[in-house]
């Protein structure tokens, strides 16, 4: 995309209006599908404005919250920041979509393993579920209407038993069963039913994007994307708005900044 094709995405997305535009211009962008047939800004198009704004004009236009938190760590900011909502008494992962993701497969597991290609549950344990509902596509509302007749002690058994295979301890060490113990205390089932259905409609798009930190204390969840010095990603500008509609908490970005004075 030209510097001019880009300022015009911003212009129709600004303006709502596509006056004082080249046609050919106009004609590439409906190619790239950034613009619909009705001169419009295509969900795609409205993404790609976005991804070229600032990140507090990101969060802004999302209606994100977003604040900058400055405390001394040294690695990655994620960890350090949920150390920090530890302190504050916190339950959380800095694994983004894959512990809330996790928590999804831990309710599905036994019908995932039923319907394991290779008839391994071990496989419906480690392989991504991304992967396991693109290969079950047939059965994925036979899988997801599972998670009602679930109950506690089973889920939490799966989800240990997911966490103790070797491939998902080495890759997620933070997984827990008391991270898994509180996401089901504050979550109604519905809402993971809903979010199962959400994500089976697109697994490989819903995969990614997801903020850094998944937090819990009693009924408080936040899922909060951490940033140093980048804006969202276009993946981010997806999956965020998208799963806000259906998870009831907060979702917010939080710029860290290092503190030098300790």
């Amino acid at each position: 995309m030209t510097k001019e094709m880009n300022q015009s995405v911003l212009n129709i997305y600004t303006e709502n209006s596509i006056g004082h535009i080249k046609k050919s211009v106009l004609n590439t962008l409906k190619n790239a599908d950034l613009l619909g047939v009705d001169d419009k800004l295509t969900v795609l198009g409205e993404v790609y404005a976005i991804s070229m704004m600032s990140l507090a004009k990101q969060c802004s236009e999302l209606s994100l919250e977003y604040e900058t938190i400055n405390i001394s760590y040294e690695g990655r900011p994620e960890k350090a920041l949920l150390e920090y909502y530890k302190s504050l008494g916190y339950i959380g992962s800095s694994s983004e979509g894959s512990g809330i993701l996790t928590v999804l497969k831990a309710f599905m597991l036994d019908k995932l393993a039923q319907h394991n290609f290779i008839n391994n549950r071990e496989d419906a344990c480690t392989r991504y579920l991304e992967a396991q509902f693109t290969i079950l596509k047939q059965k994925k509302g036979e899988i997801i209407s599972s998670i009602l007749s679930v109950s506690k002690p089973r889920y939490l058994s799966n989800f240990q038993e997911i966490i103790s295979q070797p491939f998902i301890a080495g890759e997620y060490p933070e997984l827990s069963l008391e991270f898994a113990n509180a996401m089901y205390d504050a979550i109604n089932i519905n809402i993971y039913i809903a979010l199962a259905n959400k994500f089976a409609e697109d697994p490989y798009r819903y995969r990614s994007g997801w903020p850094d930190l998944t937090l819990i204390k009693g009924n408080e969840v936040q899922f909060i994307e951490v940033k140093t010095s980048d804006k969202l990603h276009e993946s981010q500008l997806v999956t965020i708005p998208v799963m806000r509609k259906i998870l009831p908490f907060t979702f917010r970005v939080c710029k860290v900044t290092r503190n030098q004075n300790n």
